[in-house]
């Protein structure tokens, strides 16, 4: 309990106006993809991923409070399909020199793990017997690149996994999110809760400094995204 109030120190000073403090330990698995704000850039694919933070809710009245937290982003991606060859992960420590020049058409995959610092703001109802409901928004996180892998599928080539492609992932991402869900009251301290969160990153989570075939600068805006299932306990 005391590391859990250090840490809610460091994320919001402002929890000396709350009336209440309360703690909660999230987990759950989701699903994650990648799309791109290029027409030449296809998103075809998606990664089961998994999340697990430790989140601080300063409550200002029994109806809004304040969060933030700490946790890790497991199994982060997805999978683009570039309608363009050329060497596309220029910056990658690739296997082989052979993937510096990849057909057109060639899918890359990207599996990315984070710290998250999460803070956002949560409004719940009234209680209906032991059971209340909520919204977490708005919700933002700064996320910190830790660990980064990649697959190439572009035949003729053979496939490869594992390419190690931190210099092509963004260490730094910011991202939004949204949040729905109930709590369940199992006791005078304690809460089960449940829900489900969308987020999105703000930021350009890719590199941009492949080349296609033909000299072009692969400029594109990689846009992660994620669906995340919730559970856990306050307290």
């Amino acid at each position: 309990m005391k590391i859990l109030k250090l840490l809610s120190l460091a994320f919001l000073p402002g929890m000396l106006m709350s009336q209440e403090i309360k703690f909660s330990v999230l987990t759950g698995p989701g699903i994650s993809w990648i799309a791109s704000n290029d027409n030449q850039i296809s998103s075809s694919g998606f990664k089961i991923s998994y999340k697990a933070h430790v989140q601080a809710e300063y409550w200002f009245n029994d109806r809004y409070a304040a969060t933030g937290g700490i946790g890790l982003s497991l199994g982060q991606g997805g999978h683009l399909e570039f309608l363009k060859g050329g060497d596309l992960w220029k910056e990658a420590e690739l296997s082989d020199t052979k993937y510096k020049n990849l057909p057109d058409n060639a899918s890359l995959g990207y599996r990315m793990n984070y710290i998250d610092i999460p803070f956002g703001f949560k409004l719940r109802t009234n209680e209906f017997g032991k059971f209340r409901f909520y919204v977490h928004a708005p919700e933002f996180c700064i996320s910190l690149r830790t660990r980064a892998r990649g697959t190439i599928e572009a035949a003729p080539l053979p496939d490869t996994e594992g390419e190690d492609i931190r210099k092509m992932v963004s260490f730094f991402g910011l991202f939004y999110g949204i949040g729905l869900g109930g709590e369940m009251r199992i006791s005078t301290d304690v809460s089960l809760v449940g829900g489900l969160r969308f987020y999105q990153s703000f930021t350009d989570i890719t590199d941009d400094s492949g080349r296609y075939s033909d000299g072009t600068r692969e400029d594109s805006k990689g846009i992660l995204s994620s669906l995340d299932f919730r559970f856990g306990v306050i307290f």
